[in-house]
């Protein structure tokens, strides 16, 4: 238990960096916007689509280098050289994005449906070369077990973000005209200035990260990148289908949605994506999970105990992902208050995202095996088949049922990678999961959660609030017994 230890431990710490930072860059922007654009939910449709873009470019132009510094870095004498390739080779990539974003500006601002706001293109270049450059030096971090350093630094980055957005949404409004801020910009739509502080925070977090952890040499060595494209390439598509399927909703429903007008589109994606951002609550768990996971199976995949530990770990998710999505679930009621009210219509498909976002967390866990055991093409294939399913759902329904169709095929689509990774790991990389455990775990709480769906439908007030308790109380029950030797070590080397 003393690994499973060490993993809670980093993940907690992880968590506390990048889960409760982001919850709070979360709460103001999102609280924030949905709030301020009332009656204008296409702004905020055009804040989810380009973000959502810039979630599949950050993988295709960082090519996955992260993941090879794990690979190719984590053994001390090859560190050096892996780093300094790993570097440069970001680098390179984030000065051909900023001079292919300001030479084609017009080009790809017409694509893309903004020919009227060209600067979109010019501040995203600059947002992917900054964060894109920030990816080597972060996963040395993590690779060095310099969890607190990672999280400080996100913290960091979190406050400032906050700081600047509170101050251009809240104060700068009514102060616009004083002369000491006549010199700063002034904008029409309110996502600009999010957008602002998006690339002032990254800058920031660049430099202070390079202060970190060193200057990397522009040095390449070119046998280990004949190792790393090979390793890296299937990630990339990975990496890049995965995003499309969680965070391109919003694109995908602009296309799609049967409104009458671009602006009707745009509404419908706004509103969609703001209770994507509500499941996504879920997600910041997955990623504190992540962050720990990815460098922790990399340091432990030759221990002899790895087949008890990486299936214990996984059941362990699924049960606190469980606490998590059914407190979310109960909390509706309370938790729908952070976003605006015309944007609460949509708040019906957050259960069935976050099941989907469940499915999303047990595959992440499952299909480390293509990673461990170098066979990454397997992963690319299933996300690219991941990819489709969620097209072809989207685009046969979508546009007569609405999106919450692209809800329904997020679910389908990560069951579905789930069931396929578990296979093709048994096959090539076995690893001994609980699955009973897993799966049962998983059926007690689909049943729990569809119980509360439909109470909310027929009780309201004390009663129902009275049934949550109850509904929490059981599981939470369950999911100690299910692991009761584990968390009582847990808890008690807590304690001791």
């Amino acid at each position: 238990m003393g690994k499973i230890r060490q993993f809670a431990g980093q993940t907690l710490t992880y968590g506390l960096g990048s889960v409760l930072s982001k919850l709070v860059y979360y709460l103001l922007v999102v609280v924030l916007l949905t709030y301020l654009l009332g009656g204008r939910e296409y702004e905020f449709g055009i804040y989810g689509e380009l973000y959502g873009y810039v979630t599949v470019l950050i993988i295709f132009f960082s090519l996955k280098l992260d993941t090879a510094l794990f690979r190719f870095g984590s053994k001390k004498e090859d560190f050096q050289k892996a780093f300094e390739t790993t570097g440069t080779l970001v680098f390179v990539s984030a000065l051909f994005i900023i001079s292919f974003g300001f030479i084609f500006t017009e080009d790809f601002a017409s694509f893309i449906g903004y020919a009227d706001r060209p600067k979109y293109i010019r501040w995203f270049s600059l947002i992917l070369a900054f964060d894109i450059m920030a990816l080597i030096p972060f996963a040395r971090l993590r690779l060095n077990n310099k969890a607190r350093h990672f999280a400080l630094l996100k913290i960091f980055n979190v406050l400032f973000s906050s700081a600047l957005i509170l101050f251009f949404l809240i104060v700068f409004p009514k102060m616009k005209d004083v002369a000491v801020f006549r010199w700063l910009p002034h904008f029409d739509y309110q996502i600009d200035y999010v957008i602002l502080t998006n690339i002032l925070s990254s800058f920031l977090v660049l430099l202070i990260l390079v202060f970190l952890t060193g200057f990397s040499r522009l040095k390449i060595d070119y046998p280990l990148v004949k190792k790393i494209i090979p390793y890296v390439l299937p990630l990339v598509i990975v990496g890049m289908c995965n995003n499309f399927i969680q965070y391109n909703g919003a694109a995908v429903i602009k296309f799609l949605y049967s409104g009458d007008s671009l602006l009707d589109k745009l509404s419908a994606s706004g509103v969609f994506d703001s209770s994507r951002r509500l499941a996504g609550l879920f997600v910041l768990f997955i990623g504190a999970f992540n962050y720990a996971a990815e460098p922790f199976f990399f340091n432990n995949y030759k221990t002899e105990d790895r087949e008890a530990l990486y299936g214990k770990i996984c059941h362990l998710f699924v049960l606190i992902g469980g606490l998590i999505i059914l407190g979310l679930v109960c909390g509706i009621d309370i938790i729908k208050f952070l976003v605006g009210k015309d944007f609460r219509e949509s708040l019906f498909i957050v259960p069935i995202l976050l099941f989907a976002y469940l499915f999303l967390g047990v595959y992440h866990n499952i299909s480390i095996w293509y990673k461990l055991s170098d066979k990454t093409l397997w992963g690319a294939l299933i996300s690219f088949l991941g990819a489709g399913i969620t097209l072809i759902i989207s685009v046969i329904y979508l546009p007569k049922h609405g999106y919450v169709v692209f809800a329904w095929a997020n679910m389908l689509t990560y069951a579905i990678m789930v069931f396929l990774a578990y296979v093709l790991g048994q096959k090539y990389y076995p690893i001994n999961y609980p699955l009973k455990k897993i799966l049962l775990s998983i059926g007690v709480l689909a049943l729990i959660v569809v119980a509360s769906v439909c109470l909310q439908n027929h009780l309201s007030g004390t009663p129902l609030y009275g049934l949550y308790v109850v509904f929490v109380a059981l599981y939470g029950c369950y999911a100690y017994l299910s692991e009761r030797e584990a968390w009582h070590s847990l808890f008690t080397r807590s304690r001791s």
